[in-house]
């Protein structure tokens, strides 16, 4: 039995499903029992504490709320076009160097 490149397929892609899974449940592991240890637990507990710092004096700090609110949002959905955005660029650059040859 010689060897093929579709091997190599039937290894690398089911061992990268599998590493991305175990990180992704030793990661929910780590929140779950030790989330100060996490840069998730960390900024939780930022959150937290920033919440309660805002929430004493509500009346002079209303627009630095709506503002940072805003800004995060802003952050996370430039975050997500970006990432779209790479994704259709890599499709796109894979797609028009992949030749499928015609037996």
């Amino acid at each position: 039995m010689e060897w093929r490149k579709c091997y190599l397929d039937l290894i690398l892609v089911p061992l990268g499903f599998l590493i991305s899974m175990g990180y992704h449940v030793w990661l929910w592991h780590k929140v779950g029992t030790q989330p100060h240890t996490t840069i998730i637990g960390i900024n939780a507990g930022g959150w937290s504490n920033w919440v309660n710092a805002m929430m004493k004096d509500n009346y002079k700090k209303n627009i630095l709320i709506v503002q940072s609110l805003r800004n995060t949002i802003m952050g996370s959905t430039l975050m997500a076009t970006a990432s779209i955005l790479l994704c259709y660029g890599l499709a796109a650059v894979i797609s028009s160097t992949y030749s499928v040859k015609k037996h």
